[in-house]
């Protein structure tokens, strides 16, 4: 189904500690689309943006919301709790445009995200918040950040839902991977999550790899995913002389925007002779074991450092150089390969 939209004023919403609003040109009492695009400061931050019946001036003014989290992941609320279809994590400064489906009447709403040319799904016929349970219009859009700042801007309403078709788009989770400064006769790895966005079966015909010291893996050749479904590709930074690389990871399949290219880049450099020494308490529920990431910023982004999940508790990093600063955070993964969200962040200086 779709409809004629009506597209808002053009002024951006921003918010860096104190509530920020911006009236719609019409209240809305029934079913409607709202697209807008949000940019989050840096990451991680703690920012929402959502929608009211008047200027919000605390949380619980708010019936929808979509937040980008502490932990570094997009959100979404859900009646009391938060929850999340989908792990999306964000960058400082990307902008990201988001979908809401909004049906006062039932005081539900879906929200999505676009990722390139795919739309993710946040959250399906999740509840206003517990405080707007029983809202009879939404007529602001509204936005803060306790911790860093957000900005919120192309505001566009529909009267309707406009579905946004796709038959059938596999979506990566990044489009470039960066492995940073290598160690010669070590590895980097990093990981790229591969998600069918659209409506039928993906098949993934072949996964390929140009560009010296560059390599992937991960057995997703042949692979049929599923609508709504994931995989992952493991992509590996060997180099052999010191210097920059630069390379590409393709996937091709039967998705309408094969082939798929990911851009990979590092710097091999000598090796080290230093190491940091990680370890953590073991997770609460059953899992499969642990990635870990590393960053040269807290802000990020952060690579993936091992090959496969960790099965104990602790991990040892050799690829660290003398006189640098590295920030780790850890995940847990389930058998089905589904992380959580990552831990704090621990700094190690390198001597």
């Amino acid at each position: 189904m779709s409809s004629a939209a009506s597209v808002e004023a053009v002024t951006c919403v921003y918010s860096s500690g104190s509530w920020a609003d911006t009236a719609l040109s019409q209240s809305q009492g029934s079913t409607f689309r709202i697209t807008y695009d949000a940019t989050a400061s840096a990451s991680p931050v703690n920012a929402i943006s959502g929608l009211s019946s008047v200027n919000a001036w605390q949380y619980s003014d708010l019936a929808t919301g979509v937040r980008f989290n502490p932990s570094g992941m997009i959100d979404v609320r859900n009646g009391s709790t938060f929850t999340a279809a989908n792990n999306v994590p964000y960058q400082a400064g990307v902008t990201y445009h988001f979908i809401l489906d909004v049906n006062v009447s039932s005081h539900t709403y879906s929200a999505y995200v676009l990722l390139g040319s795919g739309q993710i799904t946040l959250g399906t016929n999740v509840a206003f918040r517990t405080e707007q349970a029983s809202v009879a219009i939404l007529n602001t859009v509204d936005g803060f950040a306790s911790a860093g700042a957000i900005s919120i801007c192309n505001i566009t309403l529909s009267s309707s839902t406009t579905v946004v078709a796709s038959p059938s788009t596999l979506v990566a989770s990044v489009s470039s991977l960066n492995f940073g400064n290598t160690g010669l006769a070590s590895s980097a790895q990093q990981t790229v999550k591969l998600t069918n966005t659209g409506s039928s079966n993906v098949t993934i015909s072949g996964v390929s790899v140009s560009g010296a010291g560059f390599t992937a893996g991960g057995g997703v050749s042949g692979l049929i995913v599923s609508p709504g479904q994931s995989t992952a590709v493991h992509a590996t930074f060997s180099p052999f002389t010191t210097g920059s690389y630069a390379g590409s990871l393709t996937v091709t399949s039967n998705a309408k925007n094969s082939p798929l290219h990911i851009a990979l880049s590092g710097t091999g450099v000598a090796a080290s002779t230093h190491s940091v020494v990680l370890s953590w308490n073991a997770s609460s529920s059953s899992v499969a074991g642990y990635n870990l990431y590393v960053s040269s910023s807290s802000a990020g982004p952060y690579s993936l450092l091992n090959s496969s999940p960790v099965p104990s508790t602790s991990y040892v990093d050799t690829n660290v150089l003398s006189g640098d600063t590295y920030y780790f955070r850890i995940t847990s993964v389930s058998s089905s390969y589904q992380e959580s969200a990552p831990s704090g962040t621990v700094q190690a200086t390198i001597p």
